[in-house]
């Protein structure tokens, strides 16, 4: 995917998602934003490669 112009999106997120999250991302050496894009990013890839193969 093309790197697009950004927008500031407020999330909430339960605490333990959050904290997930904050872990998983310093183990991947990233911020928690851009942690959150990457998996964000990965499952719409995910899901249009499905809608892909069902059409």
């Amino acid at each position: 995917m093309l790197e697009a112009e950004k927008k500031v999106v407020g999330v909430r997120l339960e605490d333990l998602m959050r904290t997930v999250l904050a872990n998983k991302a310093k183990q991947n050496d990233r911020s928690l934003s851009k942690e959150i894009v990457s998996r964000l990013r990965k499952s719409l890839e995910q899901e249009m490669e499905n809608e892909k193969q069902q059409a």
